[in-house]
C-alpha cells in the first residue's frame, strides 16, 4: 500500500544525531507527522526552534515506559541507538519488543522498524559493532517489516572548519592515519534513509551496506582538503591513551564520568582502528539513491564553498 504522507507518524530516535542532521530537513518538507525523539533538554529545546511543526519528545530509552511513548501511534521507525551506550543492544531489544506489540495493536498501525547499524557488524573485537550484531539478530527473528542500514565512518565530522581556522592547521589523528576505511557523507545518507522510508515494502527484509568511497586513508582526506582549501595540513597521530581520553570526552564531557563499558569499547575500537580499519563498497547506495556517491573531493569542495560565502 502507498505510504499515507498525511496520516502516518514516522518517529527517530537520537534525532539531535549527526545521523539525522540532513534526514530530517528532508522530511519535514515532506511529511505531515514527524516525531523527533531526543534525550537532553538541550537538544529538546533546539529542535522545537528548528522544526516548530514537528513533535519533539524528550525520552529515556532505557526506560520501558518511555520506549512506549516513542512508538504510540507510529508507523515507521528509524532506531538509531546513542553511540556507545553500556546498555545499547537492551535497548534495541526493548525498541523492538514495544514495535512488536504495536504492530498487533490499533489495527496494526506500525509498519517498519529501520535500523541504523554499522558497517560489518560481525567483528566481535569492536564492542560497539558486536551490540548491534546482537540488535539485527534479535531483529531478524522479530517477525517485524525491517530495514537494516549499515553505515561507515561519516567524513562530515571531519574537522573542516576548525582546520581552516588555524594559521598552521594540524589535523589530529586519534589512529594510524594510514590505515584505510571507508566513509559515509551525510546527505548521501539522508537520502538513501529517504527512500527506504519512503517507498516501504520494496526495502522490506533488506540489510544494506551504505558507503560513499571506497577505501581512502585519514591521510588521503587530509591531502584533499589541503588541496581544495589551498593551504597545507599538518598530521600528528595522538598518543594512543591521550586518544582514547579525547573519544571518551567527546561522548561523555568529562572522561572520568565514561562509563567503564563506554571506556572499553573505546579501548578496543582504536586498537583495531589502527591496523584494520572499517572497508565496503558503494555500488549498493548508488542503486538506492539513484546516483553516484558524492566523493571525498566532491564534499570538500562543497564545504569550503560554504564557508567562504558565510565569510
Amino acid at each position: 500500500m502507498p505510504v499515507d504522507f498525511n496520516n502516518e507518524l514516522v518517529a527517530l530516535t537520537c534525532a539531535s544525531g549527526k545521523q539525522c542532521s540532513r534526514l530530517i530537513p528532508l522530511l519535514y518538507n515532506r511529511w505531515k507527522n514527524i516525531r523527533l525523539v531526543v534525550h537532553s533538554s538541550s537538544s529538546e529545546t533546539r529542535l522545537k526552534e528548528q522544526y516548530p511543526n514537528a513533535q519533539i519528545l524528550r525520552a529515556d530509552l532505557t526506560q520501558p515506559e518511555d520506549v512506549e511513548r516513542v512508538l504510540s501511534g507510529v508507523s515507521t521507525i528509524v532506531h538509531i541507538g546513542p553511540p556507545l551506550h553500556p546498555h545499547e543492544t537492551e535497548i534495541g531489544y526493548a525498541m523492538i519488543d514495544a514495535a512488536c506489540r504495536h504492530q498487533t495493536q490499533n489495527g496494526g498501525v506500525f509498519k517498519h522498524f529501520i535500523y541504523s547499524s554499522v558497517l560489518h557488524p560481525q567483528l566481535r573485537k569492536l564492542m560497539n559493532h558486536d551490540c548491534k550484531r546482537y540488535v539485527e539478530e534479535y531483529l531478524i527473528e522479530s517477525g517485524l517489516h525491517y530495514t537494516i542500514v549499515q553505515t561507515s565512518h561519516m567524513l562530515d565530522m571531519f574537522p573542516v572548519v576548525q582546520l581552516l581556522q588555524q594559521k598552521e592547521p594540524i589535523f589530529y589523528a586519534n589512529f594510524n592515519p594510514g590505515i584505510t576505511f571507508s566513509f559515509t557523507i551525510l546527505q548521501d545518507l539522508a537520502e538513501a534513509f529517504l527512500k527506504v522510508i519512503e517507498e516501504r515494502e520494496k526495502h522490506y527484509l533488506a540489510e544494506y551496506m551504505l558507503c560513499s568511497t571506497g577505501p581512502v586513508s585519514y591521510e588521503d582526506v587530509t591531502a584533499v582538503l589541503s588541496k581544495v582549501a589551498g593551504r597545507p595540513i599538518q598530521i600528528r597521530t595522538r598518543d594512543y591513551f591521550d586518544a582514547v581520553t579525547f573519544v571518551q570526552t567527546m561522548l561523555a564531557g568529562d572522561p572520568n564520568n565514561a562509563h567503564r563499558v563506554t571506556r572499553d569499547a573505546v579501548q578496543r575500537l582504536l586498537l583495531y582502528y589502527n591496523f584494520y580499519g572499517i572497508k565496503g563498497n558503494t555500488n549498493v547506495l548508488q542503486w538506492i539513491i539513484g546516483r553516484e556517491p558524492t566523493t571525498v573531493n566532491d564534499f570538500f569542495r562543497e564545504r569550503v564553498s560554504e564557508l567562504q560565502n558565510e565569510c
